[in-house]
């Protein structure tokens, strides 16, 4: 399993927004040097970010992107979900082949796709920005 481009840009963006003073606005130029994202591709993310509610933007002068609700709110299920439309699916349920173990096998895969969805739902913007490397390790385990 491996996130997209979109979906870790976005929560590339989503970080440094969360870390930023609070009704602070940044234009989309400045969010993509930041996150080393090419400007066009930055774009279409925050328009699905803006989209699904997480951001909100202003045109004109001291205009930008910023939150559009606190970040320890936002979880990093809610963005995988306006990216990508569905958070976890490891193997498509219709497919499940008939043999002997099928159903342990995909009983086990399908509860680590409940737990990983779990973890993704617990996890906030917040505590991705707030995340410092080992000093501040994220206390999630699957």
């Amino acid at each position: 399993m491996k996130l997209s481009k979109k979906a870790e840009y976005s929560l590339r963006a989503l970080v440094v927004l969360a870390r930023m003073p609070e009704d602070t606005s940044i234009q989309s130029q400045q969010l993509a040097e930041q996150t080393e994202v090419s400007l066009k591709f930055l774009e279409q993310i925050l328009t699905m970010l803006k989209r699904a509610g997480i951001l909100q933007a202003k045109r004109g002068v001291g205009g930008g992107y910023r939150l559009n609700r606190e970040a320890r709110v936002i979880s990093v299920a809610q963005v995988i979900e306006a990216i990508e439309g569905e958070l976890v699916q490891l193997f498509d349920p219709t497919e499940v082949p008939n043999f002997s173990g099928s159903m342990a096998l995909y009983g086990g895969l399908k509860d680590l796709e409940r737990e990983i969805s779990k973890t993704f739902v617990e996890l906030s913007i917040e505590a991705l920005a707030n995340n410092d490397g080992e000093e501040g390790m994220l206390g999630y385990g699957i």
